[in-house]
């Protein structure tokens, strides 16, 4: 099976290295076009002051994460943009995958398990459930 338009999902965690490292090798191997994908969840405040200085502070830091993966991905030369979202990140993701036509969502999943996957929720199984195309979830070292 071939993928021509690859959406993976970032973040700053150590395992994204590795999510965005399979995503790139995906990408060259099919000459697909990349899409970077970030989302900012805000926590619910009854503080707008306070939620729009973190919003401005994680915009800028989803900004620097994004120029940083696209660098990687051009001097590798993948055609790639970036996209960020505020909000539920398993709705983004699946969000983006629809609007920009993605064939592939390459995501990592955090390890979990039992009764704190269940309060924490899991944007991987969100995804695989929600997703308009194929989805490939990239375990974590």
């Amino acid at each position: 099976m071939s993928f021509q338009k690859i959406l993976v999902a970032v973040d700053d965690s150590p395992a994204t290295t590795t999510v965005f490292a399979k995503a790139l090798e995906l990408a060259q191997t099919d000459a697909a076009q990349l899409m970077i994908g970030h989302s900012i969840e805000l926590a619910s405040s009854s503080q707008v002051t306070v939620n729009l200085i973190k919003l401005e502070i994680e915009t800028q830091q989803a900004q620097s994460l994004l120029q940083a993966y696209y660098q990687k991905a051009k001097k590798q030369g993948i055609i790639a943009e970036f996209s960020y979202q505020t909000g539920d990140p398993g709705t983004n993701i699946c969000d983006l995958a629809r609007t920009w036509g993605a064939d592939l969502i390459v995501l990592g999943r955090r390890r979990l398990k039992g009764f704190a996957e269940l309060l924490a929720g899991s944007v991987s199984n969100h995804v695989v459930h929600h997703a308009p195309c194929s989805v490939l979830i990239v375990q974590g070292q």
